[in-house]
């Protein structure tokens, strides 16, 4: 899944005739960076909201196109305030989005509430006289909104989603639980044994893993599907065709340490990701999410190039996957030279995931260390 769910601040809104006024809730914020277009309005800072001291995005779709050159937005110590011009014949707009959805993150400013016919002095009376409960309840009518009277209730995708990480944290737990309680009875057991004891958990869990690439083609998280496809790939290939395939394989110690390392990265990667579904932040969980990397993930690497070349002589002896000529299809392959390939491909990829780790780890973690440091300042 993606590495990060987004955080939005409150916006309040309200209009005019001719323009819309915004009210970005976030305080402290030094930097905004601020994209308006006619079509609307992409906005991310470091800044103190309804999630504390974090890192908040957004990107709205205007109902109708503005004019971005007659716009204009001051950065105030408690909040962003944006003048937005509308475009074209002023008309009041039925709400704020072009798409008619439900955010928790939108709210009414009443104090810059506009009607239609607003020009009309019989409806200014009419606004006039109303009390602030009619008022509430026609702009809830207006924009479709329900949430002062019912709560947030979770959608399919987040549950899904949740639930999903959560089985993949009991799973990889479970697994590294068994390897580390039977490492402790008897070291030499557990080096000779690890995959008889976690292999068939370990096969379900990486089974499930293969979701984790349909996730970003499918829209359900905001990433990319590269680093999943590299991971899930490689895990799933030393795990099903080199360590399933060649029972001396699986008794070596070697193996041990790989399934362990592979364990331990998921015990602290699949937390994050329950807590970004439900958009929480907690900073333990998301450092070591974005440190413990920096050893295992080496590691990992080193040890699967080692169980592919410790494999090698196996399967040249074994013959295992291999096709010669003559046959049916008229192709010849031969599986030990793939292995061969794969050690240099593994650092390839391993070095763009790396990369992409680090970058990861510098846009959460350093976000919020400079943001805490110009607090300080």
């Amino acid at each position: 899944m993606a590495e990060s769910e987004r955080l939005s601040p409150f916006v309040y809104w309200g209009q005019k005739t001719d323009h819309v006024s915004l009210k970005i809730d976030l305080k402290d914020v030094v930097d905004p960076k601020v994209d308006l277009t006619e079509d609307g309005l992409k906005f991310e800072a470091d800044g103190i909201g309804v999630r504390g001291n974090n890192f908040y995005q957004l990107d709205i779709e205007f109902y109708h196109p503005v004019d971005p050159d007659k716009s204009r937005y001051r950065v105030l110590n408690r909040c962003i305030d944006f003048y937005i011009q509308k475009k074209g014949s002023g008309e009041v707009w039925p709400r704020l989005t072009y798409q008619k959805l439900k955010y928790p993150w939108l709210k009414i400013d009443f104090d810059k509430v506009a009607y239609e016919d607003e020009s009309e002095s019989e409806e200014e009376d009419k606004a006039k006289n109303m009390s602030e409960e009619d008022i509430l309840k026609q702009i809830e009518k207006e924009l479709d909104l329900d949430a002062a009277k019912s709560p947030d209730v979770p959608d399919l995708k987040t549950a899904y989603l949740f639930f999903y990480n959560l089985f993949q944290f009991v799973g990889f737990t479970f697994i590294s639980s068994v390897l580390i309680v039977n490492f402790c009875r008897d070291k030499q057991m557990a080096m000779t044994s690890s995959f008889s004891l976690v292999g068939n958990p370990l096969m379900v869990c990486q089974t499930a893993a293969i979701m984790e690439i349909l996730h970003p083609m499918l829209g359900l998280v905001k990433s990319s599907a590269v680093a999943p496809l590299m991971q899930v790939l490689g895990r799933n290939f030393i795990l099903f065709v080199i360590i399933l395939h060649e029972e001396n394989i699986q008794t070596a110690p070697i193996v041990f340490f790989l399934l362990l390392t592979w364990s331990l990265i998921e015990v602290v990667r699949y937390p994050f990701y329950m807590l970004a579904v439900l958009n929480q932040k907690v900073y333990i969980v998301t450092w070591l999410r974005y440190t413990m990397w920096m050893p295992l993930y080496p590691l990992g690497i080193f040890l699967e190039g080692a169980v592919v070349i410790l494999s090698i002589p196996l399967y040249e002896l074994s013959e295992r996957f291999c096709l010669f000529l003559p046959n049916s299809v008229n192709m010849a392959f031969y599986f030990p030279w793939f292995l061969y390939a794969y050690p240099p491909v593994l650092l390839l990829a391993g070095y763009y995931m790396l990369k992409y780790m680090h970058s990861q780890r510098k846009k959460v973690l350093g976000a919020t260390s400079t943001s805490k440091s110009k607090k300080t300042s």
